[in-house]
């Protein structure tokens, strides 16, 4: 999905700020989201890996409220999931480079 068109006024207040990191790193795709973390540059791995690190909570709720809702939420709850999975891999990434 094209993270214009996702909404991410429907992101909750807590979660507005990884808005930018959503839109860029929304991935689900294991494949596409392995040469997305490649291409990225040390210091891109870092901020996603600790960017969500305060906001799991916040990241489960929404994802846990909105997955099975059809619509704009359910995308958007689609697109955090791919981001979520990305920030975690990011460190495994950071790792395997030396710099983690």
């Amino acid at each position: 999905m094209a993270s214009d068109a996702l909404d991410f006024s429907l992101l909750p207040h807590d979660l507005q700020p990884l808005a930018p990191l959503i839109a860029k790193y929304a991935e689900s795709d294991d494949a596409e989201r392995g040469d997305l973390l490649a291409s990225a540059s040390t210091d891109e791995l870092r901020e996603l890996s600790t960017a969500a690190d305060p906001h799991w909570d916040a990241i489960n709720v929404f994802l846990n409220d909105n997955m099975d809702e059809i619509g704009p939420r359910q995308d958007l709850a689609l697109a955090l999931d791919g981001f979520s999975q990305t920030a975690m891999e990011a460190a495994s990434e950071l790792e395997e480079r030396g710099t983690g």
